[in-house]
């Protein structure tokens, strides 16, 4: 048996809608086809043959490079969320493709279950091998920190995020905080970091996409905007505290088949415009009556649950507050 995978284009719905529907089928041979920010999640994907990243050409020359990839081999499944052509020049026993639905109120884990015939929900997950986790396991308890999304109206702003980890950090001094962004926002974080006891921050800076996942995977607590990484740590299982503004948590929130979830969703001022029309070099945010206090009761409230029930590297408690 063997399936052939071809992505979605971006992190967060790489895990919330296609992970699910691969797990299904880790057990047996499979090729997948990403693009380079996404492809890094696979790594560790059981009985993968083959990782394609697809490099953008014109004219959508790329995809003829992955059919010259594909072509020689007969496929039992070609599992689509692109909607791309070349499934239909390949050899397949079955093509599922991902039907989108704009109106459905759903989940979208809902949906895409429900889209493939399944009664259980596809939940999102992550594959890392042993060795990696062994790896990145931290020495301390880790507080891991994501205050950087993939669209500026997501943005929770950083000064309270450095405000809060500030706090953080003198409650529990056993503690120590992770804080993760992508190779291009290391500068915009640069204030933050300096901000912080250095004995209590871990640099992740560098690190690659599933090194980071493992780490978030080994922490007590994840914290972060509304983005991909969000996603990994709901996916990798770790409590996580999703700040929401102008996406709706009711479709896009952190996925957990457990009830009640250990994940939390936060939100700060809905936005009603239309995000699509929205500039990406606009300096906008939504999220700015979402206060510090707020966040920080949260961040209390689930640290002192989940840090102390010894599965972590270690237990931090809370120290009082001048």
């Amino acid at each position: 048996m063997s399936s052939l995978y071809i992505l979605p284009t971006f992190i967060g719905d790489c895990i919330l809608m296609a992970s699910g529907i691969i797990d299904q089928f880790k057990d047996e041979s499979s090729m997948v086809v990403a693009n380079p920010q996404t492809a890094p999640l696979f790594e560790d994907l059981p009985n993968m043959e083959k990782l394609i990243v697809l490099k953008r050409k014109p004219w959508n020359q790329h995809w003829i490079d992955v059919w010259r990839e594909t072509r020689g081999q007969s496929w039992d499944r070609i599992i689509n969320f692109r909607k791309a052509g070349l499934p239909y020049f390949l050899k397949t026993k079955k093509h599922m493709v991902w039907q989108d639905s704009a109106e459905s109120p759903l989940h979208i884990v809902q949906q895409v279950t429900d889209c493939f015939g399944y009664e259980t929900p596809l939940s999102p997950t992550l594959w890392l091998s042993p060795e990696r986790l062994a790896r990145t396991k931290p020495k301390r308890p880790t507080f891991a920190v994501a205050p950087i999304p993939g669209w500026k109206g997501k943005q929770w702003p950083l000064e309270n995020f450095k405000e809060l980890l500030q706090k953080f950090c003198k409650a529990y001094p056993e503690a120590q905080v992770a804080v993760f962004v992508a190779p291009h926002e290391v500068e915009i974080i640069q204030s933050l970091v300096e901000s912080l006891p250095k004995d209590q921050y871990l640099d992740t800076r560098g690190w690659p996409l599933l090194e980071c996942a493992a780490l978030i995977h080994s922490s007590c607590l994840f914290l972060g905007n509304d983005s991909g990484l969000m996603h990994v740590s709901a996916a990798v299982n770790t409590p996580t505290i999703a700040l929401f503004g102008p996406s709706n948590e009711k479709i896009f929130g952190p996925f957990s088949a457990e009830s009640p979830s250990p994940h939390r969703v936060i939100r700060g001022e809905p936005f009603t415009g239309n995000i699509r029309q929205v500039k990406e070099t606009e300096h906008i945010c939504y999220m700015t009556s979402l206060s510090v206090p707020q966040v920080w009761g949260v961040v209390q409230e689930m640290w002192d649950l989940h840090a102390n029930k010894g599965g972590s590297p270690g237990v931090a408690t809370r120290k009082g507050l001048a």
